[in-house]
């Protein structure tokens, strides 16, 4: 009898036990707004509608079916590669080229694109010029002595975006090679510009060296009596106008009307003006990092980048650059190289393939009591909250980079999940009042956020640590150092309404 009662003790402790655990569960799942029955089928809209994105004919992009296919950077610093040291793509890997002995200019600065060396066609590889006299190429033994900060310019994002691109070129077309179709870089860029300086009016006239660059290989195909057209511009640029620097204002209609009328003077004077071909290139654009902002934290620039890809034709947003490693502001050389191999992903299904392309965003937000729901276009579903590399270490972001704001400001929030493989549920702290807003890897989250897709691409570079040429102990990431770059598209930042449930 004694055992029996022991027994009946221990097991009613049990059962204390367990309810106790389940109270909350079933509490936090009665107080869910929406119901899985509803979560499934917003699900599965989403998925159909992102299917439909990305299988859209793109028939508008200029496809690489010249003999010089010529790929073209523009921007700032990110895009000229400034502290991107030590070069790492230094062997060629495909039969890919570039104009003289880099793809920058011998010119730091100023209106001429000069080759470095002859102007002539040259394998493609990455390397690392010195910025007082950028016609000089720094060996091994002088890149290892720079000062932790030196602003040298090196491995840029078109040298992994036309290796990336030019792998998958071949394999889908099941050849070891095509010296019939090349794949040509320069770049063109300037660093320290805001965009109204690199506009073809009112600018410093560094717009000019895109048409010099493009001259001098034209005049090379020319006399080759080869076939030549303008592949893609890679547009990397905003850091100034977010920081109000040399003449950048952080306002978004200024900056969208600005980038569309210097993409449209570029698709006159480069494609039909110099090469003369009828469809023009596909514009890819990165999303300026909103860590820069200055005024109140908004997301200005990013979100005229995102718009201008929805509403102009063959335009591209492919992704944020916060995710990759970098030393602040600039990027490191493997930053470049990995978001180089994101710019050659994005361009084969575009250009190669033929498909259309939108980056990880929201589709819409609606909002009910405390719960905030957020339908997201996913490139490749699931989502997962992953951490981002800030600096060189992978960090939680606070709230995963999500924050509410409503009339009576920020919002705090209580809850952050996936609760749907193209759904994030956000839960606030207190009633919101008036309108909500959503943001995401704004200033106030440091310019980052934590959400991305599954997508199982994998890079055609990996990750190296060069200690010997002058990367710093930092750099040495064992869970990246010799494996591919993971290509995972990451959510854009945005800042966004939501909706009332059920108006």
């Amino acid at each position: 009898m004694v055992n029996f009662h022991r027994q009946a003790d221990r097991t009613a402790l049990r059962v204390a036990v367990l309810l106790a655990n389940l109270l909350p569960v079933l509490a936090h799942a009665a107080s869910d707004q929406h119901p899985q029955a509803e979560l499934a089928a917003r699900d599965a809209e989403n998925k159909r509608l992102t299917a439909e994105i990305i299988n859209r004919p793109n028939p508008l992009s200029q496809q690489p079916v010249s003999r010089y296919n010529h790929f073209i950077t523009y921007g700032q610093s990110l895009a000229s590669a400034a502290e991107g040291w030590p070069a790492l793509s230094t062997t060629p890997g495909y039969d890919n080229l570039m104009l003289g002995d880099a793809v920058r200019s011998a010119s730091y600065s100023g209106p001429s694109f000069r080759a470095v060396g002859d102007v002539a066609f040259r394998p493609l590889k990455a390397v690392v010029q010195r910025k007082a006299d950028a016609k000089v190429i720094l060996d091994e033994a002088q890149v290892a002595e720079l000062e932790k900060q030196a602003q040298e310019e090196g491995e840029s994002v078109e040298v992994g975006a036309l290796n990336m691109a030019r792998r998958l070129y071949l394999e889908k077309h099941g050849v070891d090679s095509d010296p019939e179709h090349l794949f040509l870089a320069s770049n063109a860029s300037t660093s320290g510009r805001s965009i109204a300086q690199l506009s073809k009016t009112g600018g410093t006239d560094e717009y000019r060296r895109v048409l010099q660059a493009v001259d001098q290989a034209k005049a090379l195909a020319d006399a080759e009596g080869a076939s030549y057209s303008i592949a893609a511009l890679f547009w990397l640029q905003g850091e100034f106008d977010y920081s109000h620097t040399n003449g950048g204002i952080n306002d978004k209609r200024r900056y969208k009307a600005l980038l569309r009328q210097l993409r449209d003077d570029l698709y006159a004077d480069i494609a039909t003006g110099i090469a003369g071909q009828k469809q023009m290139p596909a514009f890819l654009s990165y999303q300026t990092d909103a860590k820069s902002s200055v005024k109140d934290g908004t997301l200005a620039v990013g979100m005229a980048q995102w718009e201008l890809a929805r509403e102009e034709p063959n335009w591209f947003l492919v992704g944020p650059v916060y995710p990759y490693v970098d030393k602040g502001t600039h990027l490191s050389a493997n930053g470049y190289r990995w978001f180089g191999q994101m710019l050659g992903k994005v361009y084969h299904q575009v250009a190669v393939e033929h498909r259309h392309w939108q980056p990880l965003a929201p589709r819409r937000a609606t909002v009910e009591g405390k719960e905030v729901l957020i339908d997201y276009h996913v490139p490749h579903p699931p989502l997962a909250f992953d951490r981002p590399y800030l600096g060189h270490v992978a960090r939680p972001v606070k709230q995963k980079g999500f924050v509410l704001l409503d009339e009576k400001g920020e919002v705090p929030l209580s809850d952050v999940e996936i609760v749907a493989d193209t759904i994030v549920r956000l839960r606030a702290a207190r009633e919101p009042v008036g309108q909500l807003r959503i943001r995401y890897a704004s200033h106030q989250s440091g310019g980052a956020g934590q959400l991305r897709d599954s997508d199982p691409t994998l890079a055609d570079a990996h990750y190296e640590y060069l200690p010997d040429k002058g990367m710093q102990a930092l750099e040495n990431v064992p869970e990246l150092v010799g494996k591919p770059y993971p290509l995972h598209n990451w959510s854009i930042a945005f800042d966004i309404p939501a909706e009332v449930q059920g108006r």
